[in-house]
């Protein structure tokens, strides 16, 4: 099975899935400009064709000052960004009978804009972001077992 990661953006999705045994995560896609009926449907498609067993989507965080462990504080509630994408969360949750994860997406747009300048080219930056939440997220997943 393969675990679909979503970077969020209300311009562009960057999507990732996960390969070899969900242990590599690869960028996938952008969708630029869909409306949420364009999304559900190639959402739908996706799954279909991917065989996706679960849906990983990165949340943006503040960085905590004392306590690098900390994911959520309670001032991120009050950030519009975090409250779109908690929206997207939600809504994906109500759409897709798949398990839902959240992760936290802190520096993997920034991480992403390095690598499209480095080493990769096209700007995919949503796509290699979404592909960095996943790696964290399978990595932590394989770390826990």
């Amino acid at each position: 099975m393969t675990v679909l990661a979503i970077d969020y953006g209300a311009k562009k999705i960057g999507l990732a899935k996960s390969a070899d045994g969900e242990k590599l995560a690869l960028p996938l896609e952008v969708l630029v400009g869909k409306n949420r009926q364009e999304i559900l449907e190639h959402f739908n498609q996706l799954i279909a064709t991917e065989r996706i067993s679960k849906i990983v989507i990165g949340v943006p965080v503040s960085l905590p000052k004392q306590n690098e462990h900390t994911f959520w504080r309670r001032q991120d509630l009050q950030n519009q960004q975090v409250r779109e994408v908690l929206d997207f969360v939600q809504w994906v949750k109500d759409h897709f009978k798949l398990p839902v994860e959240i992760e936290d997406e802190r520096m993997s747009t920034k991480m992403a804009n390095t690598l499209n300048k480095g080493l990769i080219s096209g700007g995919h930056d949503d796509a290699v972001a979404a592909m960095l939440i996943l790696q964290s997220y399978l990595d932590r997943a394989k770390n826990e077992q």
